[in-house]
């Protein structure tokens, strides 16, 4: 049976040293992971306090020791994938190893209307996503000093890959998302799969969507010729789901996403009104279903 992990969520929306504050909180109560999103404001209300993820991320890797620190996801709307290669092997070796990198495929408008883009249609935007992991994937595992790709939508040519990664042969990439793209380019390359579930579903039909794309994800593979088990499951919790919104307990969602196959759980920021609780679930619930 695979291990289970527990992230937690962060929004750039405070000072960065607040930021930190909370990162290192997190990680003297025992959380796995760190995750920061990725967007060119928030995405709750756009003209609040928005600080690059990137940057807070090197911060907290400085300033912790433990925890392991990622994005969920990174946004191909915002930087090229060489970019981002050098963004992550710079953040690996910051964090001494401790970096896992999440993947998207961007899907707001605003993010394209910050790069001075228009959106993409959806089967463009998912073409550029495996050619854009594809391009991550070969210049962060740096097996040539220099990289080339072509791509049905995107191609780099000889890109440098020093000093290359400190994790061998790169840091887990991990990909968020639900389409049948993104689910068949983490069957080929990726360590890890995340979803929040379909926009909008009721608790039931995410549970359901999430337990059928991941046999499909299993499906594919095997296809591929790789084992299952090497891919981690993932979910965001989110909106339905989320113990905030008074519902359902943690407990609940562990038990019930568990049951259809998620390792991994990434859990919302608290805010300051379920602190308390959440500290209870790091202490008492979650170190027993580590077991």
């Amino acid at each position: 049976m695979t291990a289970r992990r527990f992230g937690v969520m962060l929004y750039p929306d405070q000072p960065v040293e607040v930021l930190v504050e909370r990162a290192l909180w997190l990680e003297q109560l025992g959380f796995d992971q760190v995750y920061l999103p990725d967007h060119s404001g928030d995405l709750r209300d756009r003209r609040g306090t928005w600080h690059d993820s990137w940057l807070v991320l090197a911060a907290i890797a400085v300033a912790t020791s433990r925890v392991r620190l990622g994005t969920m996801v990174a946004n191909q709307i915002l930087r090229p994938p060489a970019q981002l290669a050098q963004q992550a092997m710079t953040l690996d070796h910051l964090s001494a190893g401790r970096l896992d990198l999440g993947i998207g495929a961007g899907i707001f408008s605003w993010d394209h209307h910050s790069v001075g883009g228009h959106p993409w249609e959806p089967k463009e935007r998912l073409q550029r996503f495996a050619d854009y992991v594809a391009i991550a994937d070969g210049l962060l595992r740096a097996d040539e000093p220099m990289f080339s790709f072509a791509g049905p939508r995107l191609w780099v040519q000889e890109v440098a890959t020093a000093p290359g990664c400190v994790q061998s042969p790169r840091p887990p990439i991990i990909l968020g998302g639900q389409s049948p793209t993104v689910l068949r380019t983490a069957a080929a390359l990726a360590q890890g799969w995340n979803t929040h579930g379909p926009p909008g579903a009721s608790a039931e039909d995410t549970l359901d969507a999430t337990a059928r794309q991941n046999r499909r994800l299993t499906e594919l593979a095997r296809l591929a010729g790789r084992d299952p088990a090497a891919i981690r499951r993932g979910y965001t919790i989110f909106r339905s789901w989320d113990p905030k919104m008074g519902k359902h307990t943690y407990e609940e969602v562990f038990y019930r996403f568990g049951e259809i196959g998620v390792s991994d759980f990434v859990l919302d920021w608290p805010g300051d009104t379920h602190l308390e609780e959440f500290a209870r679930v790091a202490t008492e619930v979650i170190p027993p279903l580590r077991e």
